[in-house]
């Protein structure tokens, strides 16, 4: 009898301790949080964090844990998110592995760096929209900045950002101009990256773009202005309709319809279509391209067929200013 009892207390017993491990373990629930794990610290340190924060129950299971492991050496820093009941041994294999917290950013084709900055700060990526501008400015990195889709870490560099999307640029370009970029061939790579870029801008679909390079290119070669809106509109700070006639007598460099050859940097980040026609284009007729205010563009062989188009698809929308405009630019 004393057997059975001493059996069904010692049963009691292991449910008991059974019960109060789990007890101790058991994660706390939290909502969506994000803790920073700051360098240089030792594995009671970020168990002190933890707790703190309640993410985890008990700093001597954890140590225990991550010295079984062998891993309190291994404990990487950075910013975590944490939410509902995260279990011990997942908080432990998150902080080994270093699976830090990232934001997803999708940066759109043709963005400016002007753009780039209110994307990412709305985003929380950056914390000061001028200093993004600033450091891009003095970087000359227009038109270097690769659209796509990014996966920021929280509290990155701007330096940081600028480089993943450089990196990014350097290896899409690289691919499609089949060749490194490097000091000998940095000229004609931003020459290329600045075609593309007014490309961007002028055409929205996809079979123009090459149409559209060949007759930048064109231009250039006979010495003819670009006479790009877009450029113009770059030059302003902001996207018209419709420009009007002091629109196109703006003071700057970036005014294709008053100085000949590019504009002194890309005005736009382009992505890889429009990369791809500035590599090749497409040798046509056409002297002249005009947007027909519906995304789509006119394309011209000669001047006067080019004022025809003005007749038919900006006259009827716009005002005179804008015929003594488009035509004094061609001349």
């Amino acid at each position: 009898m004393r057997g059975k009892i001493k059996i069904f207390c010692l049963f009691f017993t292991l449910i008991f301790f059974f019960f109060l491990i789990k007890l101790i373990t058991l994660p706390p629930y939290v909502p969506k949080k994000l803790i920073e794990i700051p360098e240089n610290k030792n594995a009671y340190e970020i168990a002190k964090i933890l707790k703190e924060e309640n993410i985890i129950k008990s700093i001597k299971w954890f140590l225990f844990w991550t010295n079984k492991y062998n891993v309190q050496k291994k404990l990487k820093s950075g910013i975590y998110e944490f939410s509902g009941r995260t279990p011990l041994k997942k908080v432990i294999e998150k902080l080994v592995k270093g699976e830090i917290a990232v934001i997803k950013v999708t940066i759109p084709e043709g963005s400016t760096i002007f753009d780039i900055s209110e994307i990412l700060y709305k985003a929380h990526v950056i914390k000061n929209k001028e200093e993004f501008i600033e450091y891009a400015k003095k970087q000359k990195l227009e038109g270097f900045l690769f659209p796509d889709t990014y996966f920021f870490p929280y509290n990155i560099s701007i330096e940081g950002v600028c480089f993943k999307m450089w990196q990014n640029f350097k290896n899409v370009f690289e691919q499609l101009y089949d060749e490194e970029i490097n000091e000998k061939n940095w000229e004609e790579v931003k020459k290329i990256v600045t075609v593309a870029s007014i490309v961007e801008k002028e055409a929205s679909l996809s079979y123009e773009r090459k149409i559209i390079a060949g007759i930048i290119y064109k231009r250039l070669k006979k010495n003819i202005p670009i006479a790009s809106c877009s450029t113009v509109e770059y030059a302003l700070g902001y996207r018209k309709k419709r420009l009007k006639n002091s629109d196109l007598k703006i003071k700057s460099p970036y005014n294709t319809y008053i100085h000949k050859g590019l504009p002194p940097t890309p005005i736009c980040n382009p992505g890889r279509d429009s990369l791809i026609a500035a590599l090749n284009p497409l040798n046509t007729d056409y002297m002249f391209f005009l947007s027909k205010g519906d995304g789509t563009n006119y394309f011209s062989k000669t001047y006067e067929e080019h004022l025809s188009a003005i007749k038919t698809y900006l006259l009827n929308k716009s005002s005179s200013e804008t015929e003594i405009s488009v035509e004094e630019k061609q001349r």
